[in-house]
């Protein structure tokens, strides 16, 4: 799901900046959704109680406090949101590469351009969702969580087997788990594995066939929910 605020003191331009963001959602069936909001204010009362927002098209001129402050705001406080500004003169440039904007659009906007960035922020989820920290023996390591196969309890720790490398974490198994939650198809196959359900070649009684030919075993309580699972992948072209 990708939320999105749209922040403009002028309705006409808040209403043009949503009809291109439903065009695009039903152009790419995109799971998204979009919030209006009148003012800078408005909108930073709704985000300090929720921050859900993924996605913020922010008029700079406005009422109030203006879309550069509220951008600054967003930053002191270290919230990851992709920030468009929008505006009718091209003067904040540098504002913008002060607080990271994505991009700057030029009023009057056009439909390609949002559809563009809306590309972008979706591209930049993605990889946020896949990258992920974890401590290791060697200190915190950056790494892509689809190149994860499975993990596997050593002691009071564990150790996740990659693609290319093998991780010793200064976690337990439980709580490796616990930190991969929304980072793919992770699952319990047995009390002391965790297997990534995408890197699965093949389910047998026993044990499990992983993508790099490893063998990973599967408990008989376990196997039901494992099998279940990695088929509901496979019918949802996971």
């Amino acid at each position: 799901m990708l939320s999105i605020a749209v922040v403009d003191d002028e309705r006409v331009h808040r209403d043009i900046l949503v009809k291109y963001i439903e065009e695009w959602k039903k152009q790419k069936m995109a799971d998204a959704e979009v919030e209006t909001f009148h003012s800078s204010d408005a909108f930073y009362f709704a985000w300090c109680g929720e921050q859900r927002f993924d996605v913020l098209f922010l008029d700079i001129c406005m009422d109030g406090m203006d879309g550069v402050s509220l951008a600054k705001k967003l930053r002191e406080k270290g919230k990851n949101v992709n920030i468009i500004f929008t505006t009718g003169v091209a003067d904040y440039m540098q504002e913008g590469f002060e607080v990271e904007a994505l991009h700057y659009l030029l009023k009057p906007i056009k439909r390609e351009k949002v559809w563009e960035c809306l590309e972008k922020c979706v591209a930049r989820k993605a990889e946020d969702t896949r990258s992920i920290l974890l401590p290791t023996e060697e200190g915190l390591i950056k790494t892509d969580a689809e190149g994860i196969l499975y993990g596997e309890a050593v002691g009071h720790y564990c150790e996740l087997v990659c693609l290319t490398e093998t991780l010793s974490l200064k976690l337990g198994i439980r709580e490796a788990a616990q930190r991969l939650e929304g980072h793919g198809d992770f699952l319990f196959c047995h009390r002391s594995y965790l297997v990534n359900l995408r890197r699965i070649a093949k389910i047998g009684k026993q044990d499990i066939l992983m993508d790099n030919g490893g063998i990973v075993p599967v408990s008989r309580r376990m196997y039901g929910a494992v099998n279940e699972a990695f088929m509901k992948l496979f019918r949802r072209g996971g």
